[in-house]
């Protein structure tokens, strides 16, 4: 019995061993502690909740020992630069970093040769053809000039990489896994560029999207897949939404009652469902419908997680709800129901709190003096925002640091948030959970322009989300266009202006 007791006592410290990754390294002429994050996602995309704290000693060295479960890519963050490591438990990496030039040299320990060649390969780089965002010289070119000035060399440049992966030393397994996010990096990158810069009608640029997924399959080569992967598995929703609509004549995308391939609902439905549960939603009935059953678990997963870490508990809650009836053994159940659990409690002990105001008949106001004239004697700073809005909720997160640093100075703080009325429980449960103390405006998409035009009168100005603007102690709008939250001392300095 004792025999078998050590045996398992070793057995376990053996698992405990492996299940951690050494990092180490040293940033080159440097003479003050710092601290480097390295980003561990969850299944996939980049998210403050994931980053690792590394400190850094006055002599530039770092030593960190990161528990993992399996294989991970992760982003070290470096002076503004970043780049991709790949993480094996029972391995280890020491590296030297340049503040000169921000470059990594000199990998070392038994992680080296796979996070050297990632490095070449650089997975991060911004392509040739997505690098100038006033005058890019692809956007207008035709499909066959496409095809030969961006298509061809990108290929290129994916094929170089693979043949580099493919003749290094490093295991068959790594070879495999690092490959595959070469190719899904290459489709996405084209991916991007043709949704955020080409210029040709819609069509055009259908017909170029569709040339590159539609002999690419779903399926991974290889479990655990890598972020790379699950950004192309992402944005091969896209794709799908092209193809539902494709060969739809002009009358049906207009006729609710049509029904959509891929999605297996009309389009009635599916606005219906988008307004209840979420957009998320709506690409989570694509994503159950068509996508390999461990890569859709996987998908939904990680929106569940994306919509705790933005604190958005109503969208979060449907999905949850479908994660745990379609897979109730998910090893993701847990830790997401915690995070929820957590997000719940704070909805809570928010349910009273005084200090998050909806201003008494919002819905009858016209003007965003009825709300300002009420706060003469203070600072307002005003966010325009909307439950729906990414980086909206992105800012979201400076917000408690701003208030502290005016904390017991005479700024109030006014959200007017643009959703519309079916949404108006989902707003109120959002501004409680993500704690936003201030005084709260709703508005539909319809109403909130005559705010709109109030707060921009010379008209033709695009109305952004968010768009932040400064009044002075007087109600009188001294800032347009103010500084966001992120910009930390920038916005302090506009608000002290008036103080």
């Amino acid at each position: 019995m004792k025999k078998l007791f050590t045996l398992l006592l070793i057995i376990g410290t053996t698992t405990n061993i492996f299940a951690q990754f050494e990092f180490s390294g040293k940033i080159n002429n440097t003479t003050r502690a710092d601290t480097l994050y390295l980003n561990i996602p969850f299944i996939y995309g980049y998210y403050h909740d994931n980053d690792v704290a590394i400190p850094v000693d006055a002599q530039g060295n770092f030593n960190k020992t990161i528990n993992i479960p399996q294989q991970k890519f992760a982003t070290i963050s470096f002076k503004g630069k970043t780049s991709t490591l790949l993480l094996t438990p029972g391995k280890a990496l020491h590296i030297t970093l340049n503040p000169a030039d921000t470059s990594i040299t000199n990998f070392k320990g038994t992680a080296a040769e796979e996070n050297r060649l990632l490095y070449q390969v650089n997975l991060n780089a911004i392509p040739f053809f997505s690098k100038d965002n006033k005058t890019n010289v692809y956007e207008k070119l035709s499909l066959p000039k496409l095809q030969q000035q961006v298509v061809k060399p990108w290929a290129a440049m994916r094929d170089n990489n693979v043949s580099l992966i493919q003749s290094s030393g490093i295991s068959v397994n790594d070879k495999k896994l690092i490959i595959q996010e070469i190719k899904a990096n290459y489709i996405t990158q084209l991916n991007f560029f043709a949704r955020a810069y080409m210029k040709g009608d819609r069509s055009q640029i259908f017909s170029f999207i569709e040339t590159f997924y539609k002999d690419v399959p779903l399926n991974p080569e290889v479990l655990p897949a890598g972020q790379q992967y699950y950004f192309f598995a992402d944005s091969y929703i896209g794709y799908y939404e092209i193809m539902a609509f494709k060969d739809l004549p002009a009358e049906k995308v207009k006729d609710p009652s049509t029904f959509l391939k891929y999605y297996n609902i009309t389009i009635d439905s599916g606005n219906r469902v988008a307004k209840l549960k979420g957009k998320s939603f709506i690409n989570w009935i694509l994503v159950k419908n068509n996508y390999p059953a461990n890569i859709a678990e996987g998908w939904l997963a990680q929106n569940i997680f994306t919509k705790c870490s933005t604190k958005d508990l109503s969208q979060a809650s449907p999905l949850m709800d479908e994660l745990k009836t379609l897979y109730p053994q998910s090893k993701y159940i847990p830790y997401l129901s915690a995070k929820m659990n957590a997000l719940e409690g704070v909805l809570a002990k928010n349910l009273n709190n005084k200090e998050i105001e909806i201003a008494e008949g919002y819905e009858k106001m016209s003007s965003i003096y009825q709300a300002i004239s009420k706060l003469k004697g203070k600072v307002v700073y005003l966010d325009i925002w909307g439950t729906w809005c990414g980086p909206c909720k992105e800012e979201l997160r400076y917000n408690p640091e701003l208030k502290q640093y005016f904390k017991g100075k005479d700024v109030a703080f006014v959200y007017l948030d643009m959703d519309d009325d079916e949404k108006d429980g989902q707003w109120r449960d959002f501004i409680k959970v993500n704690g936003m103390t201030g005084l709260h405006i709703r508005k539909s998409n319809k109403d909130i322009q005559q705010f709109w035009a109030e707060l921009l009168p010379k008209g033709g100005e695009t109305k952004y989300y968010p768009t932040y603007f400064i009044f002075n102690k007087d109600g009188k709008l001294v800032q347009a266009n103010a500084k966001r939250p992120s910009d930390k001392k920038d916005l302090y300095k506009q608000i002290e202006q008036h103080l």
